[in-house]
């Protein structure tokens, strides 16, 4: 009886995909915007300003197919003070650990300076990288190949995924795309499970985003919010 169990357990293992996937790219390109749409709620703090996102979180997507582990990063940016050194590091030392990479950029043929750096960066990691091109309903789809060309000719990619973060336009082909690239094997965390974070720290940054929108003119982006006690209120209907 425990042979067949264990047979059973390497059949599906064989048949079931489970990976990480890091999701990289200058600030405020639409990586949390992204990450919430592929896992269908809202994790990631979202805002036009740079660098809302600072610590690594990671969530979870789970289908028949298999399970996908994303995490969002810090925006990876030539940093200027000792917030902006801790963000780069964490962003880039991600890379090496994941199974494949999304790499967000805005749909343009001009590659900035910023995106020559995370291409050297690229260059010298042997993980598979998505290109994703975010935002594409801002511009015309008939420049879209002229994007996808400008790109190609600078680095080697696994995959050229044009998507809208916020429309959610393209998300099952980016989701088809990230699991090729994944191995065979057990999920990481049962198929309940959206993100590792604790509730007090996503209720935390829930209110940072509020803060950074409504306060913007009033308190710097580098605000924190520590919660000290929280409470469940029942429904009342």
């Amino acid at each position: 009886m425990t042979g067949d169990i264990q047979n059973n357990n390497q059949k599906e293992s064989q048949q079931f995909k489970s990976g990480f996937a890091t999701l990289i790219g200058r600030p405020n390109v639409g990586k949390s915007t992204l990450m919430n749409a592929l896992i269908g709620q809202k994790i990631a703090i979202t805002s036009k300003r740079p660098q809302t996102t600072r610590n690594r979180i990671r969530t979870v997507y789970t289908c028949e197919e298999g399970q996908i582990v994303f995490l969002d990063t810090p925006g990876i940016h030539k940093a200027k003070n000792k917030l902006g050194d801790y963000m780069v590091e964490t962003a880039e030392g991600t890379l090496s650990e994941v199974d494949v990479i999304l790499w967000l950029v805005e749909p343009s043929d001009y590659i900035g300076a910023g995106e020559r750096h995370i291409i050297e960066v690229l260059k010298n990691i042997k993980t598979p990288v998505i290109l994703v091109i975010n935002k594409i309903d801002t511009v015309k789809k008939e420049l879209l190949l002229g994007y996808i060309d400008a790109y190609r000719k600078e680095l080697d990619f696994a995959e050229i995924v044009p998507v809208s973060a916020l429309k959610k336009d393209g998300m099952e082909i980016l989701l088809s795309c990230i699991m090729k690239y994944l191995p065979y094997g057990e999920p990481f965390y049962d198929e309940d499970t959206v993100t590792d974070q604790p509730m007090r720290q996503i209720a935390a940054e829930l209110i940072r985003e509020k803060a950074l929108r409504l306060l913007e003119e009033e308190i710097h982006h580098g605000i924190a919010v520590t919660i000290e006690s929280m409470t469940e209120r029942k429904n009342e209907i």
